[in-house]
C-alpha cells in the first residue's frame, strides 16, 4: 500500500519514513508542500496520507478540503502542534481518520499506521456497491418534497435541467442516481466532476476530440457530451468549471448539437443535464466566477438539499440502513445502537453531512467486535461536541464521565495527554473531572 507523508519539515518526514518502512508491504511517497501533495494524490493511489497542518502554500486542511471535493478514497492522519489541536478536531470533523500532536512517539503513529492499513485492507474486502449503501433514504418533509419532484420529472418524459443545491455530503450524487435509476436505468448514465480535473483538460473530455487536434491527440476520442446522449450527464461541482467551457456548454444545452475539438462535423446532443454544487451560485455570478445565463439554463428544476443537521429525525434511518448493509457486506457481530450512543449521533452537527455519518459506522462496523454500537466506539469529537450540551440527560452525563475515567486510565492521569486524547483543553477536562468527582487514584 502507498503512504504519503506530507510535512515540511524535513526531520519529520525522515524520522517517520524511516520509521514505517519496517511496515511490510507499505511504499512511502514524500512532499514538502501542499501543492506538491495533491499532485501525488491525483496520480498516484495513495491509502494513506500523513499530513501536517502548519504547509507553506497551502495548508494541510486545505490539502484535505481538496481531497474531500476531488473524492479521493485516501484515509488521513493529522499531526500538529500542541497549540493547533483545534485545527486537528476541525479536521477531524472533515473526515479526517485521527491526530497525533507533536512531538510524537514514532511507535504511537507505527502501531496506529498499522492499524489503518488493517482497516483500509478490511475496506477494500467489503467491495462497498455505492448504489446499494447510498439508497436515498429519509422521512424528511424535504426528503419527502425531492422525490415527489423526481417522480414529476419522470411522469413528465421530458429531458430537462435540474440543479442540484447542498453542502458537501449533503447527498447530491445519491439523488443524481436516485433520478437515474427512477427512469429504468436503460440508458446512459456518464458523471464529470468538475472539481477533480484541472480546467485545461475539462473541454477535451466533456466534448472529445479528433486525431491531431492537439500535441498529445494521437487518436480519436469520444467525449462525455456523446457518451450521455440518450441518457443522463451528471456535471459534478459545476461551480468549478472553467468560465470559457461554461460558454461552450451554454451553447449546447441551446443548440443541442456540438463538435469534438479539432471537429468539423456537428453531433447531435439530447440528454438530461443534472448538475450540483456546494457552492452559493448566486455568489459566484456576482463575483463573475459563473454565467448568469448558464445557471438560467441549468437550474430549470432546482432542488435544494438541507444539510443533515436540519433533518435529524433521518439519521435513526440512515444509521439502520448502514449498520444493515454493512452486516450484510462483513457479517459483522453489530446488529444496533445503543440508545446513549444513538442520543449522541442523533445530536451531532455532522458537518460533513450524510457522508461523515457514512464513513462513521463503516469505520465502527470494521473495528468493533460488539453486538450494539456503544458510546466509547464514536470519535471522541462527536462526544465531546454534544457532551458539552448542558441539555443532554442523566444517561448521556454518566456515558461521559466513564469515556473520560477511561481516558485518564489509558494515560496514567496525565492531564496534557488526557485533554489531548480526547480532543479539549486542559481547563475543559478539569472542569469536567471537577462536575464528575473524578480524582486521582
Amino acid at each position: 500500500m502507498k503512504i504519503l507523508i506530507i510535512d515540511d519539515e524535513e526531520s519529520i518526514r525522515y524520522s517517520l519514513g524511516l520509521k514505517l518502512s519496517k511496515i511490510e508491504g507499505v511504499e512511502l511517497l514524500m512532499a514538502g508542500t501542499g501543492e506538491e501533495g495533491l499532485e501525488i494524490l491525483k496520480r498516484e493511489a495513495i491509502k494513506l496520507a500523513i499530513i501536517d497542518i502548519k504547509l507553506p502554500g497551502i495548508d494541510g486542511i486545505e490539502v484535505l478540503k481538496q481531497i474531500n471535493q476531488i473524492k479521493i478514497d485516501t484515509v488521513v492522519i493529522m499531526i500538529t502542534y500542541m497549540s493547533e489541536v483545534r485545527l486537528a478536531v476541525k479536521a477531524m470533523k472533515m473526515g479526517a481518520y485521527d491526530y497525533y500532536t507533536k512531538p510524537f512517539s514514532l511507535s504511537e503513529i507505527k502501531k496506529s499506521v498499522e492499524s489503518v492499513l488493517a482497516f483500509i485492507q478490511k475496506r477494500s474486502e467489503i467491495e462497498v456497491d455505492q448504489s446499494g449503501i447510498n439508497g436515498f433514504i429519509g422521512s424528511d418533509e424535504s426528503i419527502l418534497q425531492i422525490k415527489d419532484t423526481v417522480k414529476r420529472i419522470v411522469n413528465s418524459g421530458i429531458n430537462t435541467n435540474i440543479l442540484i443545491q447542498g453542502e458537501s455530503g449533503s447527498g447530491k450524487e445519491v439523488i443524481a442516481k436516485y433520478i437515474y435509476d427512477s427512469f429504468g436505468s436503460n440508458r446512459p448514465y456518464v458523471a464529470l466532476n468538475c472539481a477533480a480535473v484541472p480546467k485545461s483538460l475539462q473541454e477535451s473530455i466533456l466534448f472529445g476530440y479528433e486525431k491531431g487536434a492537439f500535441t498529445e491527440a494521437r487518436e480519436q476520442r469520444i467525449g462525455l457530451l456523446e457518451k450521455a446522449n440518450g441518457g443522463i450527464l451528471f456535471l459534478d461541482e459545476i461551480g468549478d468549471m472553467d468560465l470559457d467551457l461554461q460558454a461552450k456548454l451554454l451553447r449546447v444545452l441551446e443548440n443541442k448539437q456540438f463538435k469534438r475539438v479539432g471537429g468539423t462535423d456537428d453531433i447531435a446532443f439530447e440528454a438530461m443535464v443534472i448538475s450540483a454544487t456546494n457552492k452559493k451560485i448566486r455568489e459566484e455570478i456576482t463575483y463573475d466566477h459563473f454565467r448568469l445565463d448558464l445557471y438560467y439554463r441549468l437550474n430549470i428544476i432546482p432542488i435544494n438539499v438541507i444539510p443533515l443537521r436540519q433533518r435529524r429525525q433521518d439519521i435513526p434511518l440512515l444509521v439502520s440502513h448502514f449498520i444493515d448493509y454493512y452486516q450484510q457486506k462483513m457479517n459483522t457481530s453489530i446488529i444496533g445502537v445503543t440508545d446513549e450512543a444513538m442520543a449522541l449521533l442523533t445530536s451531532y452537527e455532522w458537518l460533513g453531512n450524510v457522508r461523515e455519518l457514512k464513513n462513521t459506522i463503516e469505520r465502527i462496523m470494521i473495528l468493533s467486535d460488539r453486538r450494539y454500537i456503544d458510546v466509547d466506539d464514536l470519535p471522541k469529537d462527536v462526544f465531546f461536541e454534544v457532551g458539552s450540551n448542558t441539555g443532554m440527560d442523566g444517561n448521556l452525563e454518566n456515558a461521559e464521565r466513564e469515556v473520560i475515567v477511561q481516558s485518564l486510565a489509558k494515560n496514567q492521569y496525565n492531564i496534557t495527554k488526557t485533554a489531548n486524547d480526547l480532543g479539549i483543553s486542559r481547563t475543559t477536562l478539569r472542569n469536567k473531572m471537577e462536575k464528575y468527582r473524578i480524582d486521582k487514584p
